[in-house]
């Protein structure tokens, strides 16, 4: 379940300006990214959230991963948000 609201987000992200935006403003932070995406009707943890992050490290760019601290976090969201 929590793969799948964190794909459609990040699917989301790169449609929705106003959520992009929304996203922005969370920065690194995964609990502000996980209190907001709540609010929006997705259903993740932190926990959940730093793993597929870290699943996906492989697929960022080098330079991806420098905007995102330490690669980690939402770094897997923040493709179609931070470019």
């Amino acid at each position: 379940m929590a793969k799948k609201d964190i794909d459609r987000l990040s699917a989301d992200v790169k449609k929705d300006a106003k959520l992009a935006e929304d996203m922005k403003k969370c920065g690194t932070n995964a609990a502000s990214i996980v209190k907001l995406a709540k609010e929006k009707g997705y259903n993740f943890t932190e926990g959940e959230l730093k793993s597929y992050a870290k699943s996906k490290k492989g697929q960022l760019s080098e330079e991806q991963l420098k905007r995102v601290a330490g690669g980690a976090a939402l770094a897997a969201v923040h493709v179609g948000v931070v470019a």
